[in-house]
C-alpha cells in the first residue's frame, strides 16, 4: 500500500489586507494520502497507521465478527465491531465513556470516538481516551431463551463519510501532537475506510480536520519595506493591487487540499483574479519575486 507523503509550508492568515512584511513558516502539517484507500471489511482485519513515518504504529483499527455460544452450544449472540484504538498508551482518540453497574457488580466501559466534521480544530479542550479497543460502529443480535433483538451503537453507525477521527499522539523526544484520520464508514456499520490523515508538527498545538497546512499562529517576521500589497476578496474574485512595479512578481492560490488552483505573473498594479469556478471556502494567495516568497493571506470567496 504506498503512502504519498508530503510537507506544506506553514501559511499566516493575516487580518490586515495591507501588507508590508514576509512570513517565514516555523510549523507545518504532515499530510499523508493513502492510496489506493485502506479497506477493512473483512472478520480480523486490521489496519495500522503511522503518522509520522518513524516505523513505530501510534493507531490501529480492526474489523470483528463474533459469535457469542450458549452452553448447549447454540447461538446467543452475534456481535459485528469497527474498532479504533492507540498503539501506545500515551496516545490517544478524541471521544467519550460510558460506564454501567453490571447485574452481577463491577463496572463496564465503553469508549466511542467522536466522528467529527470538517473544520473542528483537534486540541486540548476535546476529551480524549487512551483505551486500546475503542467502538466506531457495533451491532448485536440476541437470540436468547428471554429476549431477541438488535443493538446498534457507535458515533460512526451506520454510516459516515468523510469525517474524521481526532487524535493526540507523542513522538520518541516527548513531543504531543495533534492530528486527524479521514474515514468512511459504510454498510450499516460494516465497512470501514481509511482515506488520509495528517498532524501537527509544532507540539501541543492544534490542527482543524481536514487541514493539511497546519499552526498559522507562530511565525518569524521579516520587515520588507520593498513590498507593499492590497490583498482582498469579494464574492468570487481575488483583488491584489501593488504600489511598485508588477513585472517582477507572481501570484500562486493554493486551496486548504493544498491544490494550486492558479498562478500567474501580475502584470499590473491593479489585479483582478476570478475565482467563479472554484467552490466556496478558504484559499492561499501568495506573492513572489523569482523563489522568493514575499507575502502570504488567507482569503475566503463565496
Amino acid at each position: 500500500m504506498p503512502l504519498k507523503s508530503f510537507n506544506t509550508i506553514q501559511y499566516s492568515a493575516m487580518a490586515l489586507c495591507f501588507l508590508s512584511i514576509a512570513k517565514e513558516a516555523q510549523s507545518q502539517a504532515v499530510y499523508t494520502d493513502i492510496d489506493p484507500d485502506l479497506v477493512i471489511d473483512v472478520d480480523g482485519e486490521i489496519g495500522n497507521i503511522d503518522m509520522n513515518n518513524d516505523g513505530v504504529f501510534d493507531f490501529g483499527f480492526l474489523n470483528s465478527l463474533d459469535t457469542v455460544l450458549t452452553l448447549d452450544y447454540d447461538p446467543q449472540s452475534y456481535l459485528e465491531r469497527i474498532w479504533a484504538g492507540p498503539k501506545n498508551p500515551n496516545n490517544a482518540i478524541a471521544g467519550t465513556l460510558n460506564q454501567f453497574t453490571l447485574s452481577y457488580g463491577g463496572l463496564s466501559t465503553y469508549y466511542y470516538p467522536f466522528a467529527l466534521t470538517s473544520n473542528v480544530s483537534v486540541n486540548a479542550s476535546l476529551s480524549f481516551q487512551t483505551a486500546g479497543y475503542q467502538f466506531m460502529a457495533f451491532r448485536t443480535f440476541y437470540f436468547t431463551t428471554w429476549f431477541s433483538g438488535t443493538l446498534e451503537d457507535g458515533n460512526w453507525y451506520p454510516e459516515k463519510l468523510d469525517h474524521f477521527i481526532g487524535i493526540r499522539f507523542i513522538d520518541t523526544i516527548g513531543c504531543n501532537h495533534y492530528g486527524w484520520i479521514r474515514c468512511d464508514v459504510k454498510d450499516e456499520g460494516r465497512t470501514l475506510i481509511i482515506k488520509d490523515f495528517a498532524y501537527e508538527t509544532k507540539c501541543d498545538t492544534a490542527i482543524l480536520t481536514g487541514d493539511i497546512i497546519g499552526d498559522t499562529t507562530s511565525v518569524a517576521v521579516q520587515i520588507l519595506n520593498d513590498l507593499n500589497a492590497n490583498i482582498y476578496a469579494f464574492n468570487s474574485d481575488v483583488f491584489v493591487h501593488l504600489d511598485q512595479n508588477s513585472g517582477n512578481y507572481s501570484v500562486r492560490i493554493i486551496n486548504l487540499s493544498g491544490t494550486l488552483i492558479y498562478s500567474d505573473l501580475l502584470k499590473n498594479k491593479w489585479n483582478v483574479i476570478s475565482l467563479s469556478n472554484e467552490p466556496e471556502g478558504f484559499y492561499f494567495i501568495e506573492i513572489f519575486m523569482g523563489n522568493k516568497k514575499f507575502a502570504v493571506k488567507k482569503i475566503f470567496i463565496n
